[in-house]
Formats: C-alpha cells, sequence, structure tokens
C-alpha cells in the first residue's frame, strides 16, 4: 500500500507538510467510487474509516478502495458511543468490526479510529486484543462536515486552517459538498506545501521524527 515513487515526498525536504485525510462512515457504493476517480486524477492516497456492517453491505466497494492503493481502518462495527457499551458489546463493536472487515476485504486494518473519536484505557485494551492501535493524531483538523448546517465554504475553510506538519484531517464520505470542495481543498493544502499519505505512513514518519 506505498504510495507511487512520484507521490512520496522528499526525505530531507523539512518545508513540506505531510498530512493524511481519513474519510469516515463508509464505504458506500454511491460515494466511494466518486472519490477514488478524484483520487486516482489528483495521484494521491487517503484513509477510509470503514464501519463493518457497510462493509458487509457494499463488499465490492471496500475492495475497489483497497485495490486503488487506499488504507482501511477499523470504524467499528456500527458506528456507537463507544463510551455507552459494556465490555462485550465494546468488544463486538472493534473486535467483531476487525474479523469481518479482513473476512470481507482480505485486509486487516492496523489501526482503530474510533466513532465520534472517544477512546480511553478500556478501548485501547480492546483494540490490543486484535494487535492494532487506536490512531491518535499528532494533530487534528476536522472539517465539521458531519453538521449539516456546515455550509461547503465553511466545510473547505476548516478543513485547510491551522493545517501543520503531521496532521490528520478529518472528512465524512457521504457528504457531497465535501466531494464537491474536494478539488479545491487538494489545491489549496498543495499550495501550503502538504503531501498525502496514509495513516500508516503518516503514523512511521511521525515516529521517524520522534525519534531524532
Amino acid at each position: 500500500m506505498a504510495l507511487p515513487e512520484q507521490t512520496r515526498p522528499p526525505a530531507d525536504d523539512s518545508s513540506l507538510v505531510r498530512v493524511a485525510l481519513i474519510f469516515d462512515d463508509g464505504p458506500f457504493s454511491e460515494h466511494a467510487p466518486k472519490f477514488l476517480a478524484l483520487f486516482a486524477k489528483e495521484h494521491l492516497h487517503v484513509t477510509f474509516a470503514s464501519v463493518a456492517t457497510n462493509v458487509e453491505l457494499h463488499p465490492d466497494t471496500a475492495k475497489a478502495v483497497l485495490a486503488a492503493g487506499h488504507e482501511i481502518a477499523n470504524h467499528s462495527h456500527s458506528h456507537r458511543h463507544p463510551k455507552d457499551l459494556d465490555d462485550t458489546e465494546l468488544e463486538h463493536e472493534i473486535v467483531g468490526a476487525q474479523k469481518i472487515i479482513a473476512a470481507t476485504t482480505g485486509f486487516a486494518p492496523k489501526w482503530y479510529w474510533p466513532p465520534y473519536l472517544e477512546s480511553d484505557k478500556r478501548h485501547r485494551a480492546t483494540v490490543a486484543k486484535v494487535q492494532i492501535e487506536v490512531y491518535v493524531p499528532k494533530n487534528l483538523v476536522v472539517s465539521e462536515d458531519y453538521d449539516r448546517t456546515m455550509n461547503a465554504d465553511e466545510i473547505q475553510r476548516k478543513a485547510t486552517t491551522n493545517v501543520v506538519d503531521g496532521s490528520v484531517i478529518l472528512f465524512h464520505e457521504w457528504r457531497e459538498e465535501t466531494l464537491e470542495r474536494m478539488p479545491a481543498i487538494i489545491a489549496e493544502l498543495r499550495r501550503q506545501r502538504c503531501v498525502f499519505l496514509t495513516f500508516t505512513e503518516l503514523a512511521a514518519y511521525v515516529s521517524s521524527q520522534k525519534a531524532t
């Protein structure tokens, strides 16, 4: 799932801003293919936070995401609030989802991206049962496209503001305005010297920076 050579940032270019775009809640057969076509045109890879119930409903779409070189993160079984679940329910939401995604797509996610960004010690212990990790961003930029009152201009502004090296920029696959503005968002991020990595690639980069 490595990026093509021409899209990888030079290792010694400190002026670049490395970011990961994450698209939550899919896959949806009516939305994901449009994003895949755009990302192919833009020559970039992203991470899709997949809900297991949607993977079961749209298995070919989930496989197409992976075939295009993008990464899938475990976004739970049915997108319930993790903090509201007892231990058995939480295990089903995390461990059960991991098993379904892996069995359906042939790819075992390396990361758990918690619904509503809710995570604590209990959640991390459950995630560890499937030998993956909760993805914790160095810096999170939230487009707020989950809020239906947020218009396209505001989504674009929020997604391109306060972006620093190591940022994760959060979107939702189902929001039409997000798709509509994505070319302009990508263009503005590139103007800010951003290059686009998957979760795994960004995590490796951030870890390498801590080691130096």
